[in-house]
């Protein structure tokens, strides 16, 4: 298993991410987390950061995941010859019912299991590879009014990918999200739920036996 979990982008370790996806350097970019958000917005900084990709040496396509909701055989093919899969920041609970959707979660979870991807994601992207996401909604918003029409899912879904025990807190660091992340870690400690903190910059990565927060 390999999994490559920030709080912001590829936080210092860019040379990490590409070590760990070896000779695969094909990547699969999915921002449908942001997809509550106008066009405009979600859009915004993907050449941004197709650069910040392609700098660190991968070869870069992204991935929308509406267009695969109920067709999960061809999400499978569309990715089979990727070496990697990132799923951006924004809205947990959006980025949950498009990985659904999809069935993008079954396939990552597959493919984690047998070693033949690298799972990358920072903010909502890491901490949807949680059991649960009970606690992190202080620092989002489950709330079913917001999904977008095309969504054939509203319900919250509170399953996380289950990749591991741990939920991350990101963004630590930073002053627009520190309430939240106080508040994140209040309730995770009352919940008795294991928890890891990360700023911006930093990284967990889990890489066969070896796991670590590179700081």
């Amino acid at each position: 298993m390999r999994l490559f979990l920030s709080s912001q982008d590829l936080g210092n370790y860019a040379h990490v991410a590409r070590e760990m996806a070896g000779n695969h350097n094909k990547l699969a970019y999915i921002r449908n987390a942001m997809d509550d958000t106008p066009p405009e917005e979600r859009n915004q900084n993907t050449p941004e950061k197709k650069i910040m990709f392609e700098t660190a040496g991968f070869e870069f396509h992204e991935i929308d995941l509406r267009d695969y909701f109920g067709k999960p055989d061809e999400l499978e093919q569309a990715l089979a010859d990727f070496g990697a899969v990132w799923c951006a920041g924004g809205n947990t609970f959006i980025l949950r019912r498009a990985l659904n959707a999809s069935g993008c979660d079954e396939i990552i979870k597959k493919r984690v299991a047998e070693d033949s991807i690298v799972y990358g994601g920072w903010s909502a992207g890491s901490c949807i590879c949680a059991k649960s996401l009970r606690g992190i909604e202080r620092g989002d918003r489950p709330s079913p009014s917001i999904v977008p029409d095309e969504y054939p899912t509203k319900e919250t879904m509170w399953d996380g990918l289950g990749l591991i025990d741990e939920m991350i807190i990101p963004h630590c660091n930073m002053e627009w999200f520190m309430d939240a992340a106080k508040e994140s870690e209040q309730v995770l400690t009352q919940m008795q739920q294991p928890f890891i903190k990360l700023d911006d910059g930093q990284v967990l990565i889990i890489d066969g036996d070896k796991k670590e927060v590179l700081l």
